[in-house]
């Protein structure tokens, strides 16, 4: 891990970068804050990948190239969290990029308010060779703050998503907040748990600043085929009970919506496995959840304590999970009601 002195910059940019050779000056080159390093940590690239930043580099000194073997974005953004030197962190897709004007509003901001999450939005754009030269430097920005505690309490979606925010490296450090790295997808919800657990103050604007860029062949964590789809349901039920088990012990006043979010993928895999597969291949897919320890699920995600959970959600969600560990009350009711569907 590197140093940090009087001289370290502002914010650290971490990218990681798998096979975006075509794409990756783009993102480098959106890069506007002049108070910034900006880290690109190859994961093993097979293309030319690595050349293309060698060559970047040479001529922008604040950018650095590190090169490792194959391991999955996790890894790679873990090695730039631990070679990072600035105040703030954030993390962009090798295959994504950032408008011009945010990044400095942002940091300002963050250090106005001594947040240590500062979140903005994001926009979907298709992957073409045009690239969104807009300016958000002087358009109007709303901004809430709220805790750590506060967004733990609530249920937004983008408030779990690792690129596009800053975030104070000290309380990331301090806490040993890394990503897990047995997750393939998902693993924005662990880390962002994890960090909110410690985070004291959050803010939230809605500036438009970050590009992802859809439909791309180079990304690190986007591109999803039917085999993906599968693997995220895995991921998404273990990245709910990493970060579940992390809330609980540092944060149990909140588990009670923590354990909410963990019966939304009991419903995500009712919905999503049960109307397109065999009952072989449905058995096949649960002995996979049980190799991972993310099967039967556990009713203890469900249990609280004293009348603080009105009766009839409560029993709804402990028969769902029954439902769920008994595979024949999940199947054969999904294939008569898409069968009607159809």
């Amino acid at each position: 891990m590197q140093d940090s002195n009087v001289n370290s910059p502002l914010l650290s940019v971490i990218i990681p970068m798998y096979n975006c050779a075509p794409v990756i000056v783009r993102c480098l080159d959106s890069i506007d804050y002049p108070d910034c390093e900006i880290i690109v940590v190859n994961d093993g690239s097979i293309d030319n990948g690595a050349e293309v930043v060698e060559q970047y580099v040479a001529t922008h000194p604040h950018v650095r190239l590190i090169n490792k073997p194959n391991g999955g974005v996790s890894s790679a953004r873990n090695l730039g969290i631990q070679e990072a030197i600035g105040k703030y962190i954030s993390f962009i897709d090798a295959d994504d990029y950032i408008v011009s004007g945010g990044l400095e509003r942002i940091v300002n901001l963050a250090e106005e308010h001594n947040a240590d999450v500062v979140k903005f939005k994001n926009r979907s754009v298709q992957d073409s060779s045009e690239v969104d030269k807009s300016s958000v430097s002087d358009i109007p920005m709303n901004i809430e703050i709220t805790t750590g505690d506060g967004v733990l309490n609530r249920h937004d979606i983008s408030d779990y998503i690792v690129w596009d925010g800053i975030y104070r490296r000290t309380v990331i450090i301090e806490n040993n907040i890394l990503f897990k790295t047995d997750l393939c997808l998902r693993e924005d919800d662990t880390f962002m748990g994890m960090l909110y657990c410690h985070a004291n103050v959050v803010i939230a604007t809605d500036l438009p600043l970050y590009r992802y860029v859809s439909a791309s062949n180079y990304s690190s964590t986007h591109n999803q085929s039917v085999e993906k789809q599968r693997r995220l349901i895995i991921s998404g039920l273990k990245a709910a009970q990493h970060r579940g088990h992390y809330v609980q012990e540092h944060k149990p006043e909140v588990m009670r919506l923590e354990r909410l979010k963990y019966m939304r993928w009991v419903c995500t895999v009712r919905n999503a496995i049960s109307a397109q597969l065999t009952l072989k291949e449905y058995k096949a897919l649960l002995n996979e959840f049980r190799k991972e320890n993310i099967y039967p699920l556990d009713y203890a995600w469900i249990k609280v304590a004293g009348w603080d959970y009105a009766f009839k959600p409560y029993m709804k969600r402990v028969l769902q999970t029954f439902m769920i560990n008994n595979p024949l009350l999940v199947w054969l009711p999904a294939k008569w009601y898409y069968s009607k569907r159809k």
